[in-house]
């Protein structure tokens, strides 16, 4: 095992969504490092979280902090039916919203967040508004050119406004298109403007060529890989809560997609995490 996750990145999980599950994710970490594992990014879900997932993670120094007020934080969607186990069961103000937003801004500074994610548009549950998702979004595109910050974007149904929003506001640091699953023109506009390019355990599923194929498009140096802990686990472990230790099946797509060694692969997709870390 040690050989296996020497050199492999998760570039984007969620410690307390695997906590809120009952998973011993600290036991996971602390048998992936030992075993070499190279690190990777604790991801933000709301606004408020950052304090906390810093003491809990505090010991980690190689899992890099990224807080956010994702687009489900718009509220209970104003245009369909209100989903049973949607946490957000009210409808938010857009006064509420921008006073989450300053509470963001201040924890971002307070922890020394390394990243500003995961951000963006989600048109397939439809949350709040689409004024109000973009409010959201942009926002936090200027505060993240403010502070000099990469940041994490989840775009799901959303491609073209996604794409509006990239190629007005940057920002100057680029980021990371996280769980690509979108259009060969958000891959190409978010790659001109410095992005990198991240695919998750959903690379694997059987039914998903066209992601693979959208693998093969992607230049050598912006390539990542994540688990989205603990959503999207790869095949094998379908219906599983995924964890940071499952990566390993997705780098084993990739590799095989692109027609790589194992070995390489995490070569590839270290440099370009390190180098996305140095920005």
């Amino acid at each position: 095992m040690e050989d296996l996750y020497r050199g492999i990145i998760d570039s984007h999980f969620h410690t307390q969504s695997m906590l809120e599950k009952g998973m011993d994710v600290f036991s996971v970490y602390d048998r992936l490092f030992q075993c070499g594992f190279a690190g990777g990014i604790d991801i933000g879900c709301v606004h408020d979280d950052l304090p906390e997932r810093k003491r809990l993670l505090g010991k980690y120094d190689r899992i890099l902090l990224a807080g956010a007020m994702g687009p489900w934080e718009a509220g209970r969607s104003e245009t369909k039916p209100v989903e049973p186990e949607y946490e957000f069961q009210s409808v938010k103000s857009a006064e509420q919203i921008r006073q989450e937003l300053e509470i963001l801004a201040g924890n971002l500074k307070e922890c020394k967040a390394r990243f500003l994610g995961e951000i963006g548009l989600d048109y397939y549950w439809d949350y709040g508004t689409h004024e109000k998702q973009h409010l959201i979004f942009e926002t936090q595109m200027h505060l993240a050119d403010k502070e000099g910050l990469c940041v994490l974007i989840h775009d799901r149904d959303a491609d073209e406004d996604v794409i509006e929003v990239i190629k007005c506001m940057g920002p100057s640091k680029g980021g990371v298109i996280h769980c690509f699953d979108g259009c060969g023109a958000l891959m190409e506009t978010a790659l001109e403007r410095g992005y990198f390019i991240s695919f998750a355990g959903n690379l694997t599923y059987r039914n998903n060529g066209y992601l693979r194929d959208m693998l093969k498009k992607v230049p050598a140096d912006r390539l990542l890989l994540e688990t989205d802990s603990p959503y999207l686990s790869p095949v094998p472990l379908r219906g599983k809560p995924n964890s940071p230790e499952y990566i390993i099946h997705t780098y084993r797509c990739a590799a095989e997609v692109l027609g790589l060694g194992l070995e390489a692969l995490k070569e590839r997709v270290l440099k370009n995490y390190n180098t996305l870390c140095k920005r």
